[in-house]
């Protein structure tokens, strides 16, 4: 491990902290000259200002040139002046500093004035974004505030589809960046690496970038693009704005399930929004006179509540059963089956007739629905900073951002029966971060060092994640609860026909009673109609538990079957839970020195996470009935021998015997619980349930669990290990106990199978997850003649702080072949059968043909290649297997679980990334630009490690984690041309290439020691190659519109971490074919219009009279337009509609093409200007104005149904053929009820999510003031 190395470095980092500065800070670089002569000025000063503060300041060389650095990205006024020389002074105003970039201003000019009315008036000119780039450093694109507000987008994301290269799958909102898996690109907000969610008020956004390319030293852990969001900071005068947005409003009505709900609006999804920003000084510095003078405090607060009653909207609706249906199921959900015995659901049985046109019938037991029923979501935003101003030179900053949101676990396949019984999901991500810059500047004319500056940032984030039933949270007896059964119960006996007598041999169940609870009302009502059925019959009914199982009714810890294995039945709880815990604690900093003609920067990053993570494992809560009843009396299950009563029992004796308690309590005489130390028979679970009734643990009791309430019963009451069940496991954590309770440490894999717990039980404590990772890195940024370079080098360092498995092949330790001479050495007579040829290494692994008593080898292993006992290579390992399969010659045959002998640190990866870079203007209006890079990422996919799937081995198979991953790696090209065509146009041509390396994939450790599993591996690899086109027309006339155009060839051996499981799954070796990523787009259009009419004399639009009709009206047009994702066709119809895939693939993977998308959303906003007038405090007339904005947004504004995914066998969206095939008749025509299977069947196959968001409209107004 790294820890020691770590402190070293952090503190070495913070004590020269003066040195460095963080990244996403812009850079502003120009050149004054005189207005006439256009002679170079020097010792003209340069003034940055925010407002009335000024943020930096610079004096010209005796070039004319100024640089200022470190500035956050925002809209400045560039001021500079010269009165010695007798200039008047100049005013930029409007200059926009982004994020990692170089502003250069290049026509900056001084005049002197014609007379001497003229010197104090000041030249005012615009700035105006320049058309090409010649910066040189990262591809992609920054849009500022104006532009997004334009925008029918609310998100960052939103904004980043804009650009060309990054492509967002609408069905997941997975976001690809030239060919690069989703897990590639990380969002930033303020300089803060995003851990949840990026959601943030659309009015806090003062700049969004996108880095699609070139991505510079001074970010790392990436192999896609970065979306960098920039939140607008605090004013020198108060402002703000208050906005509202609404589609609908929902009405639910009195039926509390909401059947009688009405969405009154311009669409059916009942939108709503609420969003409102405010801005100003909190503290003025004051003069002597007491008039406010500067800010000393300013402050800048947005925040957003959103309400949507449905987020996804389907397509043509969804179904759900109408209420009268749902009703009599409730009321009778089961129906007798011919036999007398057993029953069926009477879900089995409902149906869905439909007419001439598909829709149901009044007949019908399902109605559509416009939109998703139980799937709102709330969601608030929040955004924060302020600004210390301490002077031109320091810049002092905190501020923070913070997401919560409340929502449904919508599911699919309970929506149309059970849609009443989601989970729900609860989350809160929030970030605060402390920044500090200064600026130094060099007026010595000789020194070489022009100015230096730094900038240290402290950052802190925190995602937090709620999962469960709502109505019954962490309360796991809760879910599975059905009622109280009480079971009557009586000694059995068998003639013994020797001793003449009855003797007692077990037993027996005679009849269970049953008492409906609340708790699960739906599910009580399956068991009580069971009751009512067979009334006054429990023989063979429900005599015992068993029976009532058998008969299709419920016990404790039982759900009702789904439908057809179609649809999750009604009533059926949501099973599962969760609650996660992550924390991010960085310290970043970079700083830069101009030099001559070099700007050298220099930075480092350090992060520290904790994860932690407690939720349900291989089983829902619901069935912890099952396991408790299983623990319970588990120890008292055989009769004591010793102890019998006889008594009289008609014409023989009988022989009665009291209950065997094989408990340590019971056997050690002591009393006492002796857990899993002293091998007690009795379980954790049963002496926590008898010492909570007050019952003698050491009894003979019979304790019927199912009689009792479930508040009674507590997750504490069970051990670790039976609650992990043998490998099928009811709870899964780090970072918290196996109760839920944080804890603090981190895993020793030692401890974890060998420390017990004051009761005497293996404690198994799993400690959070707690990786750590460092990055230093020096850029150069310099011109060289006419060509400007950016040239840097990162190193990374990553350190997963966890064991792994010396050997992925063994489990336990196993001998080499040096040991192995060794002991032939030292006792040949024993080891005579040891035989080892001269090829073998001496670390080569020796496999015997018997673990347990060896008497010959059969082959060895280095890494992962195999020999045979004379040391050839053979390719498939099961020809050296031993009578009881695969044998090591391990050096303890007894061993059972792993140790810590077979475990190591995890080494830290050191990364060594060059990044590369420079444009070179053929002319003013055109360039060329190239970019090399090596970029690494750490892994994100079946990375931590967890002891309990190293203890389960045998018994589990389930994919394991690889905790020995190392960072994939991604090499990045790109060659580009941009030309100016016009005044107001420019085009830009770029080719690039991608090489990705050492990706996650699904592998098969097959013959590894005690068992083959699957795991993680670095074993994908792939190629992106494609070329974007992108034009840029700025403000022309009434226009302004960019269009981009991606050609994209990605393809490679996996598209994510689990593409190959179904392979993986069939036991097929770990292949590696080449083919088209599944988010692959060979061609995508991304196309933004916005046509917008001024006001006053720059108004040019209708008119009637002299009303300007159109008069700062404005509409954006916003269109992709995608060619269609590859997916792989399938040999032959299979149920497809309910998740059976298993057929071959026609053709090869991924060789067929969904069709093309497109989509156009469009925003209609006109602004209203408002005057207030009123007198200030010396009774002079002033005018203020506000802004009140009204839009309407249409998303998707044609309707158009893109199909998302396909069923592989027919190519359609709404069919998988299985219905009409003839191969599907029989089983279909055996199903219990064939029309309702085929009704049932039609429903779920005709699957909306295959299918684009509808249409949306939205109405918004907005208030600036």
């Amino acid at each position: 491990m790294l820890k020691k190395l770590q402190l070293l470095v952090l503190s070495v980092l913070l004590s020269s902290a003066y040195m460095f500065a963080q990244s996403g800070l812009g850079t502003l670089k120009g050149i004054v000259r005189d207005q006439k002569s256009g002679e170079v000025i020097p010792s003209a000063k340069v003034y940055l200002m925010s407002g009335t503060s000024m943020k930096g300041n610079a004096i010209t060389d005796d070039k004319g040139e100024f640089q200022i650095n470190a500035i956050l990205p925002g809209t400045y006024d560039v001021k500079v002046t010269n009165k010695i020389e007798g200039y008047q002074d100049a005013l930029e105003q409007g200059v926009i500093i982004s994020s990692d970039k170089i502003i250069f201003l290049e026509k900056l000019t001084l005049g002197k004035p014609e007379n001497e009315l003229q010197k104090d008036e000041v030249k005012v000119t615009r700035y105006k974004v320049p058309l090409i780039d010649k910066d040189g450093g990262a591809t992609g694109a920054v849009l500022g505030r104006e532009d997004i507000s334009r925008m029918p987008v609310r998100s960052a994301a939103g904004v980043a589809q804009s650009v060309g290269g990054v492509n967002t799958n609408e069905g997941s909102g997975e976001i690809s960046v030239r060919g690069s898996r989703s897990d590639a690109t990380y969002f930033f907000i303020d300089g803060i690496k995003v851990r949840g969610s990026a959601n943030l008020p659309k009015a806090a956004l003062e700049e969004v970038s996108v880095i699609t390319g070139g991505v510079p030293a001074n970010y790392g852990d990436v192999t896609g693009g970065i979306i960098s969001v920039t939140t607008r900071g605090p004013s020198a005068i108060y402002f703000g704005s208050i906005e509202a947005v609404t589609s609908g409003v929902y009405f639910k009505g009195a039926d509390p399930n909401g059947y009688d709900g009405k969405v009154i609006g311009l669409d059916k999804f009942g939108y709503n929004l609420i969003e409102g920003m405010l801005s100003g000084p909190l503290w003025m510095q004051k003069d002597s006179a007491g008039n406010k003078t500067r800010p000393l405090l300013g402050f800048l607060i947005s925040g957003n509540f959103t309400d949507e009653l449905d987020n996804r909207p389907l397509a043509g609706g969804g179904w759900r059963i109408k209420d009268s249906s749902r009703n009599e199921l409730l009321t009778n959900p089961l129906r007798p089956t011919s036999t007398g015995f057993g029953t069926f659901h009477n879900a089995l049985f409902l149906q869905n007739p439909l007419d001439a046109d598909g829709n149901p019938t009044k007949d019908s037991d399902f109605e559509k629905v416009p939109w998703r029923m139980n799937a709102r979501n709330t969601t608030i935003s929040g955004q924060g900073k302020i600004d210390v101003n301490t002077g031109p030179s320091v810049n002092l900053q905190f501020g923070g951002s913070l997401n919560y949101f409340r929502a449904s676990n919508y599911s699919y396949a309970a929506s149309l029966l059970n849609f009443t019984n989601f989970g729900e999901s609860k989350g809160l991500d929030y970030r605060v971060y402390g920044k500090i810059s200064q600026r130094f500047t060099n007026d010595n004319k000789n020194s070489k060092i022009k100015s230096a500056n730094y900038t240290l940032m402290v950052d802190y984030s925190k995602t937090l994640r709620d999962s469960y039933d709502p109505k019954h949270q962490y309360n796991m007896f809760n879910y599975g609860h059905v009622g109280k059964f009480t079971t009557r119960r009586t000694p059995s006996y068998q003639f013994n026909d020797n001793l003449q007598r009855w003797e007692h041999n077990g037993f027996k169940d005679l009849e269970v009673a049953f008492s409906p609870s609340e708790t699960n009302a739906a599910l009580a009502a399956i068991t009580t109609q069971y009751y009512n059925i067979y009334q006054d019959d429990a023989l063979g009914h429900y005599e015992n538990l068993f029976q009532i199982q058998q008969g299709n009714a419920l016990r404790n810890g039982d759900a009702p079957q789904s439908v057809y294995g179609i649809w999750s039945n009604i009533g059926s709880p949501s099973n599962g839970f969760g609650k996660f815990e992550n924390d991010q604690f960085r310290v970043t900093g970079a700083g830069s020195l101009v030099i001559g003609n070099h700007s050298i920067s220099l930075g480092f990053e350090y992060e520290q996470r904790i994860d932690r993570g407690w939720s349900d494992g291989d089983q829902g809560p619901v069935a912890i009935w099952s396991i408790a009843r299983q623990l319970m009396n588990f120890h008292i299950e055989e009769l004591d021998y010793s102890s019998g009563v006889i008594t009289d029992s008609g014409s023989f004796k009988a022989i009665t015997y009291d209950r065997l308690n094989a408990g340590y309590a019971s056997q050690s005489g002591t009393g006492l619980y002796g857990g899993q130390l002293n091998n007690d028979n009795q379980s954790f679970f049963d002496y926590s349930v008898r010492k909570a009734l007050g019952l003698n643990i050491a009894g003979d009791d019979y304790v019927d669990i199912d009689m009792y309430d479930p508040s009674m019963f507590q997750f504490d009451m069970f051990s670790p290990d039976e609650l992990m069940n043998g490998g099928n496991s009811f709870v899964s954590y780090y970072g918290f106990d196996h109760t839920g309770k944080k804890v603090k440490g981190t895993t020793d894999i030692n401890k974890y199978f060998n420390e017990f717990d004051e009761n005497g039980n293996y404690k198994r404590f799993i400690g959070a997850f707690q990786p750590t990772y460092m990055a230093g890195y020096v850029m150069d940024k310099f011109a060289f003649k006419d060509i400007v370079f950016n040239v840097g080098l990162r190193v990374d360092v990553f350190d997963a702080n966890q064991p792994v498995l010396k050997d992925p092949y063994l489990f336990f330790n196993a001998r080499t072949v040096k040991e192995a001479k060794e002991l032939k050495a030292n006792d040949p007579g024993q080891y005579n059968w040891v035989v080892i040829p001269e090829s073998m290494g001496d670390d080569y692994i020796v496999y015997v043909n018997d673990i347990s008593n060896p008497t010959g080898i059969n082959g060895f292993r280095n890494g992962a290649e195999w020999f045979n006992a004379v040391g050839t290579t053979v390719e498939d390992p099961k020809t050296i297997q031993g009578a009881g399969g695969i044998a090591p010659w391990v050096l303890n045959p007894g061993q059972t679980a792993p140790d810590a002998s077979a475990f190591e640190d995890y080494k830290a990866q050191i990364n060594v990334m060059p990044r590369i870079a420079f444009s070179f203007p053929i002319s003013e209006k055109a360039s060329f630009f190239a970019h090399y890079d090596i970029l690494t990422k750490r892994p994100t996919s079946g990375f931590r490690f967890d002891p309990y799937e190293y203890q389960y081995i045998q018994t589990r198979s389930a994919v394991i984690s690889n905790a020995n991953l190392k960072p994939e790696t991604t090499v990045d090209y790109e060659l580009g041309f941009q030309q100016v065509l016009s005044p107001t146009s420019s085009l830009k041509i770029s080719a690039f290439y991608r090489e990705q390396r050492n990706n996650v994939q699904l592998i098969n450790v097959f013959m590894a020691y005690p068992a083959s599993y699957k795991t993680f591996g670095n074993r994908d690899f792939g190629t992106v190659k494609g070329m974007t086109i992108a034009y840029d027309l700025r403000q022309t006339g009434n226009i302004r519109m960019t269009a981009n155009y991606t050609l994209q060839f990605a393809d490679g051996t996996g598209s994510d971490a689990t593409s190959m499981a179904a392979f993986i799954n069939a036991g097929i070796p770990n292949l590696r074919n080449i083919f088209p990523y599944s988010y692959d787009q060979r061609h995508a259009f991304a196309i933004t219009f916005d046509y917008r009419y001024g006001e006053g004399k720059d108004y040019n639009g209708p008119r009637i009279g002299g009303f300007k009709v159109l008069e700062n009206t404005g509409l954006n047009i916003f269109t992709n337009i995608n060619s269609g994702y590859p997916y792989s066709a399938q040999t032959f119809i299979t149920d497809e509609g309910i998740g059976n895939l298993n057929a071959g693939i026609s053709g090869t993977v991924n060789g067929s093409r969904m069709p093309w998308t497109y989509r156009l959303d469009m925003q209609l906003d006109r602004n209203i200007t408002i005057t207030h007038k009123s007198k200030d405090a010396k009774s002079k007339d002033k005018e203020k104005v506000s802004n009140l904005n009204i839009y309407i947004r249409a998303t998707n504004l044609f309707n158009q149904f893109n199909i998302l995914s396909i069923y592989r066998a027919t190519g359609n969206a709404d069919d998988d053929g299985y219905l009409a095939a003839a191969a599907s008749q029989t089983s279909i025509q055996n199903q219990t009820d064939e029309q309702a299977f085929r009704d049932y069947y039609s429903m779920k196959v005709n699957n909306p999510f295959n299918i684009s968001v509808p249409r949306t409209i939205r109405l918004g107004i907005k208030y600036d003031f």
